[in-house]
């Protein structure tokens, strides 16, 4: 599955995606329905899943829940047997979460644990042998810059995401040699519901939309890596290289606990 530049415009990046089979997971909200609904407008063949009902008119909607392995293969596997092949696999379902250590909740940080990162590792491993043996395919998974070091109030969430990173991370070594591309999309804050909050400070926070437009280039690109909004990106990146006593002065100051108790964050407005 070649590549085209990156920075393309969107008539390329539309163009890349046609004849494409992709599946998206956490389809019913946020960052994945709307990679859905555009990629549904172009045509695209796609199949959705979520663990709530996805509000799209879609042929192949699975409700199924990324925590639950068995439930996964299972119809991952009947969707490969209905397409016949699979091209790109976007792991979108994931959840934010407040669990500040001095009111530290077990019960979240497993939850959160639980989507992010093994919601991640259980939509594609069903996919893998397919891929391979097709020498061809995209594995995406959406992760998030808090993944690269640990935030205020975030523990569990930073953790959940750098687990998620360092997985794909290892996957894109192991799969190179079989031509299936492994790509990491860190957003920064996106105008979601799971952003609907007000415990901490986001800057730069873009829409879902803008969100979609950089995602789909980054894949059709065959990006490694990408990082948005580009200000949120290079603090991240330069936060990476400070000093633990210069962070730690820091990162209080410019992100101050209000107290808040541990809570989900999700893009689900009923939960």
């Amino acid at each position: 599955m070649g590549a085209v530049p990156a920075g393309l415009p969107g008539d390329c990046v539309k163009r890349f995606f046609q004849g494409k089979n992709v599946v998206i997971t956490g389809a019913a909200s946020g960052i994945g329905q709307d990679l859905a609904v555009v990629l549904i407008s172009w045509g695209v063949k796609v199949a959705l899943f979520d663990i709530q009902r996805i509000p799209l008119e879609n042929k192949d909607n699975f409700l199924v829940d990324v925590t639950d392995a068995e439930g996964m293969d299972r119809a991952c596997r009947a969707l490969i047997d209905s397409w016949g092949r699979v091209d790109i696999v976007v792991a979108a379902a994931g959840v934010g979460g407040i669990n500040p250590a001095p009111y530290f909740s077990l019960a979240i940080d497993k939850k959160i644990m639980s989507i992010n990162y093994f919601g991640t590792v259980n939509t594609f491993a069903p996919f893998i042998e397919h891929l391979s043996k097709n020498s061809s395919g995209h594995l995406v998974g959406i992760c998030s810059l808090a993944a690269f070091r640990g935030l205020p109030q975030a523990g569990s969430y930073s953790a959940s995401k750098a687990a998620q990173m360092t997985l794909l991370e290892s996957f894109r070594l192991d799969l190179k040699k079989s031509g299936v591309r492994v790509s990491c999309i860190h957003p920064g804050f996106v105008t979601t519901p799971m952003t609907e909050h007000d415990e901490f400070e986001m800057p730069f926070k873009v829409s879902v939309r803008e969100s979609t437009n950089i995602i789909l280039r980054a894949i059709a690109s065959g990006k490694s890596q990408t990082g948005y909004p580009w200000q949120m990106s290079l603090l991240s990146k330069l936060n990476r290289l400070l000093p633990n006593c210069v962070y730690d002065f820091l990162m209080p100051r410019l992100s101050p606990s209000k107290g808040h108790r541990p809570r989900i964050l999700s893009s689900l407005k009923e939960e």
